[in-house]
């Protein structure tokens, strides 16, 4: 699935420029360090985490898109930082939990750390 199919399929919006990688599989995880050791190219990566290593670990890990839940805020900054490094980032209402049972119900597999 594209990043942009899937932000028809669930309620997200895009906070930074739409960049329509392909989505293999999501993480959920507020711990960089599980990105890193479990994190795979083409995941959608949902946190609630909101800094620049965000976007740094997303870009080592070739994460395909970030998911901030629980209506968090973004800093201009980062969302710069995730333009230059071409990953979406995308903000939901929902918490982590409701917003992966939202993927998994459309057949994107939730990898566990």
């Amino acid at each position: 699935m594209q990043v942009t199919e899937l932000m028809k399929k669930v309620d997200m919006k895009a906070l930074n420029q739409i960049f329509d990688k392909k989505i293999v599989g999501g993480l959920v995880t507020d711990i960089v360090g599980d990105v890193m050791t479990s994190g795979q190219a083409g995941n959608i990566w949902v946190t609630t985490q909101t800094d620049k290593m965000v976007v740094a670990v997303a870009n080592l890990m070739g994460i395909a898109a970030i998911v901030i839940t629980e209506d968090r805020n973004v800093d201009s900054e980062v969302l710069q930082l995730a333009d230059n490094a071409q990953i979406t980032m995308f903000s939901t209402a929902k918490t982590s939990w409701g917003f992966i049972t939202g993927l998994c119900a459309l057949g994107i597999r939730i990898s566990p750390y």
